[in-house]
């Protein structure tokens, strides 16, 4: 049992930008370049959210009609720095400003001895954000709109 990171990504931004994974891609593979970073950055799995809601190591508590409106991006056990999420968050807010995004850290486990993943309520800035200093099991959202203000 391990914590993992994934970001929740408005379904509307597949409808803007047709070849949305091909753009993630791109994307990554700039700033890896550009960063440095290790090889985990560009491990991810872009899945529905149900997809993910389906996983055998995913509880989630979530209401059904989320499960159309979001893409999950799981980053598996890579967090990435405070500096690079502020870059990706930027990055989708380009190509949809009125969405929100969703960050989770949650417990990875098969036998869902925890307690389900649920909305949590969110107090903080969205330049605040640190994946380390995430709460467990809590869904927190962001409106991308507050990366243009």
């Amino acid at each position: 049992m391990s914590a993992k990171f994934c970001i929740f990504i408005p379904a509307k931004i597949f409808q803007i930008e047709k070849n949305f994974p091909d753009q993630l891609q791109k994307w990554i593979a700039e700033n890896y370049d550009r960063n440095g970073l290790n090889s985990d950055f560009q491990s991810y799995s872009l899945l529905t959210l149900l997809e993910f809601k389906n996983r055998p190591d995913v509880y989630l508590d979530l209401p059904e009609q989320t499960e159309d409106r979001y893409y999950v991006i799981d980053w598996g056990f890579y967090f990435p720095s405070s500096h690079l999420l502020l870059s990706f968050l930027t990055w989708l807010a380009k190509i949809y400003i009125y969405g929100e995004v969703g960050l989770l850290k949650y417990w990875s486990d098969r036998l869902r001895r925890f307690p389900p993943v649920r909305i949590g309520k969110n107090e903080e800035s969205i330049f605040n954000l640190s994946t380390e200093h995430l709460p467990l099991d809590q869904l927190l959202f962001f409106p991308l709109k507050q990366l243009n203000e």
